[in-house]
């Protein structure tokens, strides 16, 4: 298949969008991959396939971070400063195809262990083809 312009829609814990963002949808075979610059300039890639999400982000810090639900996920942040070894532990690692719209509703939940401290991360986004 081909990319398709998409809105995507940073949303917080009540399914409120906090941001919107231009981006493309590309369906592969086994899932897809959405693709958006975030307020920073940093172009985000979200894969889905099979219960497995990839996130990479392309400007620093630097990484790609592979979530399946719980299968933690030792990576590096790459810094100007070096690399940080980090860990992610996935809890909730999901994506919903809506019927009624072709949009996806994205659900990703990990903890990120660096070094001694332990951070809660939640990404939502809702995705509309235009």
């Amino acid at each position: 298949m081909m990319k398709q312009a998409a809105k995507i829609y940073l949303l917080d814990e009540h399914n409120d969008y906090t941001a919107i963002f231009s981006g493309t949808v590309d369906d592969t075979p086994n899932g897809y991959f959405a693709e958006y610059e975030d307020e920073d300039g940093s172009s985000c890639i979200i894969g889905f396939s099979k219960g497995v999400a990839t996130v990479t982000r392309t400007k620093d810090p630097v990484y790609t971070i592979i979530l399946e639900e719980n299968c933690p996920h030792a990576f590096e942040i790459a810094t100007p400063f070096g690399a940080i070894s980090a860990v992610a532990s996935p809890i909730t690692v999901r994506s919903r195809k809506s019927t009624k719209d072709d949009s996806r509703l994205i659900t990703i939940i990990y903890d990120l262990a660096i070094g001694k401290e332990k951070f809660r991360h939640e990404i939502k986004l809702k995705i509309v083809i235009d």
